[in-house]
């Protein structure tokens, strides 16, 4: 029998989010589950010939999956909050710029398509951004320090300023003011976890594949990764996929190649979040052109040159 106290606690973490019984339920069926195959292993009929291979592994494999599962369960409860805080969500539209302000004096600055979560409990400040790009401006708190979750690592910091930015595989922070700390997420279930590094103002951590790599970037590099605030579109050297996801987060419109190929060129450039300012400067500075197929949908593909009569 748990202790009072601890079933309080225990009850006070149900009913802050619906998803917290649900999980609780699959972990005890699965630790059901194996002790279950357990007890079934000593009542196995013999049999003098071997059993056909599919059976021979069924009871070892179906334990160990149980057991992956119930580890992964319990991976996923230690990372969750200590004082069961209950997380406030957020999401912004294509285009839509959104500032949260935190009741501990931080904010926010949510890009169009942006996703992010964030709980407050006495010992941490944590945000889960999901999607998208977003400015912090950190208030300064040496007892609770302020992590960002992203799909690639955490960032953390105790107070100060910086941007993230989320795209496919990679998650990019770049320091305005104070410092701030990155780590990767491990790429397995039983890999370890990458050393973190420190970056500086003008410096910018890319954590990508399990790895934490610092950059430097000058000065002028800065004012392009806030351009998101004012409806811009910056691109400095990023492939054509990154662009097109780019700017159909913040246009909503959708972009397609004609040739895969043409996703791995380098763009660059400072234009409007606009599908037409897009168009076109993929016309000037890539020659390609652009086909549209109903409403906010557009195919590029490579510019012919069309042979004199």
């Amino acid at each position: 029998m748990r202790p009072r106290a601890d079933r309080k606690e225990f009850q006070a973490w149900l009913d802050v989010d619906p998803a917290h019984p649900k999980a609780y339920s699959r972990l005890d069926r699965t630790w059901s589950a194996v002790q279950s195959l357990q007890h079934m292993k000593g009542r196995i009929p013999a049999n003098d010939t071997a059993p056909p291979p599919n059976r021979r592994w069924a009871l070892p494999a179906a334990i160990a999956a149980c057991a992956l599962l119930a580890i992964g369960a319990g991976l996923w409860f230690s990372r969750a909050p200590s004082s069961f805080a209950p997380a406030e969500h957020y999401a912004t539209a294509p285009a839509e710029v959104r500032t949260i302000n935190i009741a501990d004096g931080s904010s926010i600055t949510l890009s169009g398509a942006g996703e992010a979560s964030v709980t407050l409990t006495d010992q941490e400040r944590r945000v889960d951004l999901a999607r998208g790009s977003a400015l912090f401006e950190v208030a300064h708190d040496p007892e609770r320090p302020f992590v960002v979750s992203t799909p690639e690592g955490d960032i953390t910091v105790l107070g100060t300023s910086f941007v993230v930015r989320i795209s496919a595989g990679e998650v990019r922070t770049t320091v305005l003011r104070g410092s701030v700390s990155g780590v990767a997420q491990p790429t397995g279930l039983f890999s370890s976890e990458s050393a973190p590094v420190t970056a500086q103002v003008n410096e910018e951590i890319v954590l990508s594949a399990g790895n934490a790599e610092l950059i430097p970037i000058s000065a002028d590099a800065i004012p392009r990764r806030l351009a998101w605030r004012d409806n811009m579109l910056e691109f400095d050297g990023e492939t054509l996929n990154e662009a097109i996801a780019q700017v159909s987060q913040q246009t909503g419109w959708t972009f397609e190649l004609e040739d895969p190929a043409l996703g791995e060129m380098r763009v660059g450039g400072y234009v409007r979040a606009d599908a037409d300012a897009f168009i076109e400067l993929m016309s000037s500075s890539l020659g390609l052109e652009a086909r549209r197929h109903g409403d906010r949908r557009v195919v590029l593909y490579r510019r012919t040159l069309r042979r004199p009569p």
